[in-house]
């Protein structure tokens, strides 16, 4: 089974019902099938072979998901790229993927010319819309074919490689293939127990592995259906479950928090939906309870990370939900928490969380070195701190790398966060570690008031202090106006560290 060999057995059992609402344009099982079917034919025309990389430089549409899902058929690899990357990040990508094809979008393409000289591994030049110098349009892709292939990617073949959002150095290439994803929405259909009367909104982008496993795999899988939204507007989220009777959304804790304050403003009716899943950054209390309070819809958290596809772990939606717990370990998905010397620790206390599973990648792309690192005796070393609960419940607790170690003492920034956050005014806020000569390092605290909230660096702290020891409390602190986030909604604590080095931080 491989991702197109899905779409086709999903084709032939739904085949005229809506699979895709889009704008207005509604794309049926067979019409996604058959569109898939000819642009893998038309790219295969063209001499697209097994196992070349195609870029998909371009935001939520329905082409990125005709060529996601049909590029199994000639057995290519997709190569889905954040299109708000500057052009060095891009550069780094199309380099070092060895993509051969790249398609994209209107206003990439006075790129074009420049990227032919820039990476002549670059042979085949795709544009959504109008065709312009130097590459062809897409809708050249959807024209009938001559013929059609066979399908010709197996299960253990590559289906894409992800980059990295490179917060450790230059993005690396996760190597996933058919059987990762599959597992994993296989995995995720249970967990959330999806079926055929459920409606995904998507709203998260589909250059992400959370859209392509959670919002697009395993709705096909459950033979359910999407209402994909093209360009993230918060404002239409309320709007489209109301309009489309959306029952499951997945997305960061920013969205939801952005949906209650909407929510508060323009009641909508939202009593088509039953579930609500968050991940790819921390829930803070204030805004779990916000949800429940205001959208009354059950929300679950789970964990996961490219290099083990999408989810790991998952609160099931039938069992009762702890809000500061990402859930127990998913089917067929084993996790392990060990200390330093690689052994378990006891039931409670933090250690890194290691992954083992169907799941796991096959490696980072022509990188042997880093994939050594991280893939030890058939354990994916996730560099995250967690701990397990006597029921077998997980809960992060941060990046080992962004373990803060104050004179000896070890301070997990989550755990300032989470109290951090439901102090009064508070919006948003990053804990961080900075060199410190004294202590080796100090506990810095960005935060972001709400509007028309004061507060001072003393309150901050004397605020921390009623609820953590003393060491964890933070000792500097930084009112910020905006915190730097990555796509999807994950601060980028690198960044913050390095701006209050460099003075600019709240500047």
């Amino acid at each position: 089974m491989t991702i197109t060999h899905l779409l086709e057995e999903r084709a032939q059992s739904e085949g005229e019902r809506v699979f895709v609402f889009c704008e207005g344009e509604e794309v049926t099982y067979r019409d996604m099938r058959d569109r898939a079917k000819r642009v893998a034919a038309n790219l295969h025309a063209a001499g697209v072979r097994k196992g070349d990389k195609i870029v998909l430089l371009m935001g939520n549409c329905l082409e990125f998901l005709y060529v996601f899902l049909g590029a199994g058929r000639v057995g290519a690899v997709v190569v889905p790229v954040n299109p708000m990357l500057k052009p060095g990040e891009l550069a780094h990508i199309v380099s070092d993927s060895d993509a051969e094809t790249i398609i994209t979008i209107p206003e990439f393409a006075p790129l074009l010319g420049q990227a032919k000289t820039l990476f002549p591994s670059l042979k085949r030049f795709y544009v959504i819309g109008e065709a312009v110098e130097g590459a062809q349009s897409f809708s050249d892709l959807l024209e009938h074919p001559h013929e059609i292939p066979p399908i010709v990617a197996e299960h253990g073949d590559d289906a894409a490689l992800i980059y990295t959002s490179g917060t450790t150095g230059k993005p690396k290439g996760v190597v996933l293939s058919h059987r990762n994803y599959l597992a994993n929405a296989r995995m995720l259909v249970h967990v959330i127990n999806m079926g055929p009367s459920d409606r995904f909104l998507l709203v998260l982008p589909l250059f992400h592995v959370n859209a392509q496993v959670v919002s697009v795999l395993a709705p096909l899988m459950a033979h359910a259906d999407v209402v994909l939204m093209k360009k993230f507007n918060p404002f239409a989220i309320l709007p489209s479950i109301e309009k489309y009777r959306a029952t499951i959304l997945s997305a960061v804790p920013t969205i939801y928090s952005v949906m209650c304050r909407l929510m508060r403003a323009e009641p909508r009716d939202l009593s088509s939906m039953r579930l609500l899943a968050s991940g790819a950054a921390p829930m803070p209390e204030k805004t779990y309870q916000e949800t429940q309070e205001v959208l009354k819809v059950p929300l679950i958290m789970g964990y996961g990370l490219s290099e083990a596809t999408c989810a790991s772990a998952a609160a099931d939606a039938r069992d009762p939900i702890r809000w500061n717990s990402v859930g127990p370990a998913l089917r067929y998905t084993s996790i392990r928490i060990v200390g330093g010397d690689g052994l378990d620790v006891p039931v409670g206390e933090t250690g890194e969380i290691l992954i083992a599973g169907p799941t796991v990648m096959k490696g980072y792309y022509k990188n042997p070195e880093a994939t050594k690192e991280v893939l030890r005796d058939g354990w994916l070393r996730t560099g995250d701190l967690g701990h397990f609960d006597e029921d077998g419940y997980l809960y992060i607790s941060g990046r080992l790398k962004e373990m803060i170690i104050r004179g000896g003492q070890n301070i997990y920034p989550t755990e300032v966060e989470n109290v951090l956050s439901t102090m009064p005014g508070v919006e948003e806020c990053c804990v961080v570690g900075v060199e410190d000569e004294q202590w080796g390092q100090e506990v810095l605290a960005a935060v972001k008031l709400a509007e028309g909230h004061s507060a001072t660096a003393n309150e901050v702290m004397d605020f921390c202090r009623e609820y953590l020891a003393a060491y964890k409390c933070p000792r500097l602190v930084s009112f910020v106006s905006e915190l730097p986030k990555t796509a999807t909604g994950k601060i980028k604590k690198g960044d913050v560290a390095a701006a209050y080095t460099q003075g600019t931080l709240g500047a």
